[in-house]
């Protein structure tokens, strides 16, 4: 029988509910005075986290640059599987003393490096992204109700149907890293949802949602 590729067991993974962007912890590397990953580490880590989670590795993964131990920095890296390619983002998301604690979102089209948009997968938090991108204003942010918006969408397009409700108490700069937390409602719940500009291209930011795993955020 013919191996299902990574990106297919990852799609076929979101449709029932499962990771396809994942958390691992990172080993760091210290030099310089500064705590940095190595990118053949984080490639390692990415590899690692994939197999755990669909099943088999990929065929390669190498990534641009070493991974700065900092909270919100992050490094474009490439898989290969199945003949194809998918550029994929490796962020911070928390560093414990020496070690670095990072996520790995794999662009939902082929294409790899630093020119494509990451898109994820829904998690275990139920994580969708926004294909598009929303439009920043003369303020260098997006409003919060276009923030809200995105973020119902991009909730119907992994899930099949919007929530409730969906608001944010303010706008989300236009700067990579940049958070807002926002609400969701959905059968009579609350959940908080913390929204991240993970990328900024041409006046456009480019989010992603991660919706806490227990209501009442």
């Amino acid at each position: 029988m013919r191996q299902q590729s990574i990106r297919s067991r990852m799609v076929a993974g979101a449709a029932a509910g499962t990771l396809a962007l994942f958390l691992v912890p990172g080993c760091s590397f210290s030099f310089g005075g500064d705590l940095v990953v190595k990118k053949e580490e984080v490639a390692k880590q990415a590899s690692a986290g994939l197999e755990k989670r669909v099943g088999r590795a990929p065929e390669d993964v190498t990534c641009e640059d070493d991974l700065k131990g900092k909270v919100g920095e992050s490094v474009r890296c490439t898989l290969t599987d199945g003949g194809k390619q998918l550029g994929m983002t490796a962020t911070v998301k928390s560093v414990d003393g020496k070690k670095v604690n990072m996520d790995f979102k794999v662009d939902d089209n082929a294409g790899a490096g630093s020119g494509a948009s990451a898109d994820p997968q829904p998690s275990d938090s139920a994580q969708p992204s926004d294909p598009a991108g929303a439009d920043s204003g003369a303020s260098g942010s997006v409003d919060k109700a276009e923030v809200a918006r995105q973020g119902k969408a991009a909730l119907a397009a992994q899930v099949g149907k919007q929530p409730d409700a969906f608001s944010c108490p303010e706008d989300l700069p236009a700067k990579v890293g940049a958070t807002v937390r926002c609400q969701l409602a959905d059968d009579d719940k609350q959940y908080g949802v913390t929204v991240t500009a993970e990328s900024v291209v041409g006046g456009k930011v480019h989010m992603d949602f991660k919706v806490d795993e227990t209501p009442g955020g």
